[in-house]
């Protein structure tokens, strides 16, 4: 049978700075996977927040939340089990 392989340990976690294990750079937000991490560039699915967006409530940040895109590079990645966080406020959709 085939070892199952475990995705990196989050070292630390505060606003906007999240440390992997094992990596030498930090991130603001981040996707791992077993055998790597990256940034998380939600402008690339239109997950971001606007300029206009962040003068309002927090509520609408991270709206429309996590999209099909965004994921595709992880599954690809032959994982099993994928957990999504929401984030420090639980502000995303």
């Amino acid at each position: 049978p085939e070892e199952a392989m475990s995705s990196p340990e989050i070292a630390s976690l505060s606003w906007g700075h999240m440390k992997v294990k094992g990596c030498s750079s930090s991130y603001k937000d981040c996707k791992v996977w077993p055998g790597g991490s990256q940034a998380w560039d939600w402008r690339e699915t239109g997950t971001n927040v606007s300029e206009a967006d962040e003068l309002r409530k927090h509520v609408l940040q991270h709206y429309p939340g996590v999209q099909p895109a965004d994921l595709e590079e992880v599954l690809k990645k032959g994982i099993t089990l994928l957990v999504i966080g929401r984030g420090m406020s639980e502000a995303l959709q």
